[in-house]
């Protein structure tokens, strides 16, 4: 677009001449650009929106299968089902007892195994865990003990 003074004519008719030419060009401009968005929402529509070619009797058109299968849950539903089997808990196999056990105990010393209210506390549990360590030619297992007081 030409806008510099230089180029624009000095005569009023030739000017007016030039707007009308714009506002044409500008008119066109705008009617293209709404087809365009109109043809951009029918994309939209058809690549998104609902399928118009569906009709109510179409859906039954194949539906042979569904109805056996409808046939047969009435007969399956007077069946119940029994589980025969039991399932596996889940968690890790003990560690076998013919390897060699090293206990290692932790225990609180004496002057903590006082309560708050100034009692002293006894045992009231353990938690086990073990380990295995594998020492070249030799294999033992190393078994933690903490003690619980309450």
């Amino acid at each position: 677009m030409k806008s510099l003074p230089e180029t624009l004519p000095d005569e009023t008719n030739a000017l007016q001449k030039m707007v009308l030419d714009y506002q044409s060009t500008v008119d066109q401009l705008q009617e293209k650009l709404k087809w365009y968005e109109e043809q951009f929402c029918l994309f939209q529509h058809q690549r998104f929106g609902a399928s118009i070619e569906k009709c109510p009797d179409q859906m039954e058109l194949f539906n042979e299968a569904e109805s056996i299968l409808d046939s047969l849950k009435q007969d399956d539903s007077d069946l119940e089902e029994t589980i025969s089997y039991q399932r596996k808990k889940p968690g890790r196999k003990p560690l076998s007892k013919h390897i060699p056990r090293e206990v290692v105990r932790y225990e609180l010393p004496e002057a903590e195994r006082v309560c708050e209210c100034g009692h002293a506390l006894h045992e009231a549990g353990e938690d086990k865990s073990e380990q295995l360590e594998i020492i070249p030619a030799q294999i033992k297992v190393i078994e933690h003990v903490q003690v619980k007081y309450g």
